[in-house]
């Protein structure tokens, strides 16, 4: 993965792991599986026009890419997807649940106030108790973010099998009245075992806690208590600057891929897969402009059937677009990048081997 002696200083080794600033070199973990899952129902954003009027969906379906969302049930939750994402993988390779030593969960809809969400699906997932779980509040960077866990978790020697689940059922808190939320969030689930392997993977993270206020929920959580003890989740407005957010993805995105690739020495046109967080069509085609890509459809756009998933876009992309696209094969897929950036403000990139990972088909897709 590159010659890592190229930097001469900035950098410090712990055995299996390469530590330059906050890019970080993994020897020995891999993703071993991925799987997702969407609910059952299915929401047309055509069926908006009465609300928005036609024109108004039709131009926020061109700007998106967005035709269509999946939302969840009432009483069904970001854990029951993520579980059933884990429970596919469990059943289509009989894999040994006592395996499973870690659990990282990403989402900032969880099941309870307390106790972890994490451990409430250690329990329904029958895993042991000699099984070590997290939460983790992050939004769309959540996956990049959770996988660097995963896998700093096995370099120290903790852990040797780690599942991680990250998901979003963003239609419980979306403002039904703000098109920009209703009509590009939607619910998902996911679950990817991180373990022990042949396998390398490197890490870009970073985060800007400055501008922490460019996303925010600032009538929840107890800044600001007693006094929005009875705010109202669901019809509470996140007060997202939509044209930082923009700003903000399309700055750090590239040079986050462009690190990342810079520490594992790779070239951006010898990747054989970039797995981009989907905000929306607009976003996504930015960022391969900007990348200068020779092979655009290597870094597509997916989420049109489902929409931004949040800490889901990631594994989704994945899962869903090797099944939907023609002549696939991801046993090629010796060279990925993955990059997601969001709430935190927060962002992070992957280099990985994904030519052995077992991927499967979304649930509901």
């Amino acid at each position: 993965m590159g010659d890592r002696h190229q930097y001469d200083s900035g950098w410090r080794s712990i055995d299996n792991l390469i530590i330059i600033n906050m890019r970080c070199f993994f020897k020995n973990v891999e993703i071993k599986s991925i799987a997702t899952c969407l609910p059952e129902k299915v929401v047309e954003m055509s069926s908006y026009a009465d609300k928005f009027g036609e024109k108004v969906v039709e131009e926020t379906i061109k700007g998106s890419g967005i035709e269509r969302l999946h939302e969840a049930e009432i009483g069904e939750t970001t854990a029951d997807l993520c579980q059933r994402a884990a429970e596919l993988i469990f059943e289509k390779e009989n894999y040994d649940r006592s395996k499973i030593d870690g659990i990282v969960f990403v989402s900032q809809t969880f099941d309870y106030y307390d106790p972890a969400t994490s451990c409430v699906l250690q329990s329904k997932l029958g895993l042991s108790k000699e099984c070590v779980c997290f939460d983790i509040s992050y939004g769309c960077s959540g996956y990049v973010y959770g996988i660097f866990q995963a896998a700093s978790l096995i370099a120290s020697g903790a852990c040797n099998n780690v599942l991680v689940m990250a998901g979003d059922t963003n239609s419980k808190v979306n403002n039904k009245e703000d098109k920009s939320s209703v009509m590009v969030f939607g619910d998902a689930g996911s679950a990817s075992i991180v373990g022990r392997g042949d396998g390398n993977m490197a890490f870009h993270i970073m985060t800007n806690g400055y501008d922490h206020k460019t996303v925010i929920w600032d009538g929840m959580g107890f800044r600001k208590w007693p006094q929005n003890r009875n705010s109202n989740y669901v019809t509470e407005e996140p007060p997202m600057q939509g044209d930082d957010v923009f700003s903000f993805i399309v700055s750090v995105g590239p040079r986050t891929i462009k690190s990342v690739l810079e520490l594992v020495g790779w070239d951006k046109d010898e990747v054989d897969f970039y797995g981009l967080h989907q905000a929306t069509k607009i976003t996504v085609d930015f960022m391969r402009r900007k990348l200068k890509l020779a092979h655009p459809e290597r870094a597509p756009f997916d989420i049109q059937n489902y929409g931004n998933t949040g800490p889901t876009t990631v594994p989704m992309v994945l899962t869903d677009y090797p099944y939907r696209a023609e002549g696939i094969d991801t046993s090629s897929w010796k060279k990925v990048v993955l990059a997601a950036y969001g709430v935190g403000l927060s962002w992070g990139s992957i280099a990985c081997d994904l030519s052995k990972t077992n991927i499967y088909r979304p649930i509901n897709q």
